[in-house]
This record gives C-alpha cells, sequence and structure tokens, in this order.
C-alpha cells in the first residue's frame, strides 16, 4: 500500500509526489477537509477533553497496567 499527497480540484485529482505504479489498481480516495474542518474538529476535541466524559480514566482502579507489563521498551 502507497499514501501520497494530492490536491482535488473539483473535477480532477493532481499527485503532488511521484508514484511509479504501471499498471490499474483500487485506491481509497480521503478529503481531509478544509481549515474549517479542522477548526470545527478541534473544538470537538476540546469539548471532549473538557466534558467530562472520560474522567473515569483518572480513577486509580483504571490504571491496571504497569511498565512490568510491556514486552519491549524504548529508551527515550
Amino acid at each position: 500500500m502507497i499514501a501520497v499527497k494530492g490536491l482535488f480540484d473539483g473535477k480532477r485529482i493532481k499527485l503532488l509526489e511521484k508514484v511509479d505504479i504501471k499498471e490499474p489498481q483500487e485506491v481509497i480516495i480521503t478529503f481531509l477537509g478544509t481549515s474549517e474542518d479542522k477548526a470545527l474538529y478541534g473544538e470537538i476535541y476540546k469539548f471532549a477533553e473538557t466534558g467530562g466524559a472520560f474522567d473515569f480514566l483518572n480513577a486509580p482502579e483504571e490504571d491496571i497496567y504497569s511498565d512490568d507489563d510491556l514486552k519491549v521498551k524504548y529508551r527515550k
């Protein structure tokens, strides 16, 4: 699988990177949205952080894992 950036002008998609594929292949096109969409997502994330829906994750009984549970430890 290869992922490349591109631009859609309303009619055509222009790839912003060179792709060396010679045969027909299926693709998945994902529209990332406008800056207005991203601002809305930011507001949704902010609401999720401050809304209290995830407060249960701060409860001590939810903290069930420690470094001893890691299969691989990475250094910083």
